[in-house]
């Protein structure tokens, strides 16, 4: 196989593949008769079309495929919501999540069949990953997300945003089939740890110039042990920081623009514990149902920060903030904070590129730097079309 870079992504009036030829030279292609289909669908027909043409099939392939079923808009054809939705989801937003969920599945079905009817599969590592939990408040709130039982969703520090389900699959880990492991898992853990079953069956690796962020995890993957991982770094800029260390998480200044356990239909209510106050106006406010109506956040005696301290062994659910009780462990992750934030990169530049707008290249969002030359053929849309 040769070693491609395909993908198709959908923006703005721009519907493009880009994919390198057999020959190594890069290429663009704006796709104008596949408009007006089901996204999943023709992605998951183009994940298939590069499975079945791939020409040297002794050689290695990489392939990065990701579905937008569950991101916004929140459109599932009819049909998918009469044969995936079943009886019991009320309410437009989760049948139609229900739709997309189905098809999910069904192009994940698709893509594996394909693997086996090439006789790919039993040679195919398959990881179902996720960059973020639901978002079940703000923009796309319509979509019927739910993080249940985890806190809060996509945008916040919480669990509910930052925590996902994933699964491998393959014959690799058919001797693990139907266990779980919940060990510490970062998502730059893959690298090293899919690299390092590369090398265990090939006997052939590479060097890295540079120390990486990624833990070889490839122990619990694969054999059922316990993770290496000690420490995860989740947020150190915009005045916010988020640091878990072994089964506690701190959290310092603002996690996010909405809280709470949402969308729990038909499942018990969770409630964020608070210590009972010492002070009397603490104690008229709980007398009327306002404990911790300013956040369960406490403040940081050194600083002023607002912290908060979770035993995510216990309380995955972080209903109860420990910090007052522990001021050691959050000094301790604190300090470990500060030592990290020596070696972070600063945050990206988001401010406007007027280089890297459409209107440069005819109305098609398009890669606007590169190091190398790209061929591209335009197949431009009239403003009609679009």
């Amino acid at each position: 196989k040769q070693w491609y870079q395909r993908r198709v992504a959908i923006t703005a009036g721009d519907f493009r593949r880009d994919y390198r030829d057999e020959q190594g030279n890069f290429k663009q292609e704006i796709l104008k008769n596949e408009l007006g289909g089901y996204l999943p669908k023709l992605l998951t027909d183009d994940a298939i079309r590069i499975i079945k043409d791939q020409k040297n099939k002794d050689k290695p392939m990489f392939m990065y495929f990701s579905l937008p079923n569950v991101h916004s808009p929140n459109q599932s054809p009819k049909g998918y919501i009469s044969k995936y939705c079943p009886d019991g989801i009320e309410g437009y937003d989760r049948k139609q999540l229900a739709g997309n969920l189905g098809g999910l599945e069904e192009s994940m079905k698709n893509l594996t069949d394909a693997l086996k009817e090439t006789g790919e599969w039993d040679n195919t590592i398959l990881v179902f990953i996720s960059d973020n939990g639901g978002a079940p408040v703000g923009l796309m709130s319509y979509a019927g997300h739910s993080n249940y039982p985890l806190r809060a969703g996509k945008t916040t520090l919480f669990e509910g945003g930052v925590r996902t389900p994933a699964f491998i699959a393959g014959p690799y880990v058919r001797h693990l089939a139907g266990s779980e492991a919940n060990g510490m898992f970062h998502v730059s853990d893959w690298m090293p740890t899919l690299t390092s079953l590369i090398k265990k069956k090939t006997g052939r690796t590479f060097r890295l110039k540079n120390e990486i962020d990624g833990v070889d995890n490839s122990e619990m993957v694969f054999n059922g042990g316990t993770t290496k991982r000690k420490e995860m770094l989740l947020q150190i800029n915009k005045g916010n920081e988020v640091l878990r260390m072994d089964k506690y998480k701190l959290i310092v200044g603002n996690a996010g623009e909405y809280d709470g356990y949402l969308n729990h239909q038909g499942r018990p209510e969770i409630k964020i514990q608070y210590d009972e106050p010492m002070d009397f106006l603490g104690k008229v406010k709980c007398s009327i149902g306002l404990c911790g109506g300013f956040g369960d956040y406490i403040i940081d005696p050194t600083d002023g920060a607002k912290v908060r301290l979770f035993d995510l062994e216990v309380d995955p659910s972080e209903t109860y903030n420990i910090a007052g009780k522990h001021p050691d462990i959050v000094a301790r992750i604190r300090a470990r904070i500060d030592e990290l934030r020596v070696i972070v990169r600063k945050p990206q530049d988001n401010s406007q590129i007027p280089e890297a707008h459409h209107k440069k290249s005819g109305g098609i969002w398009k890669p606007w730097r590169n190091t190398q030359s790209i061929n591209i053929d335009y197949n431009i849309l009239t403003k009609t079309e679009l």
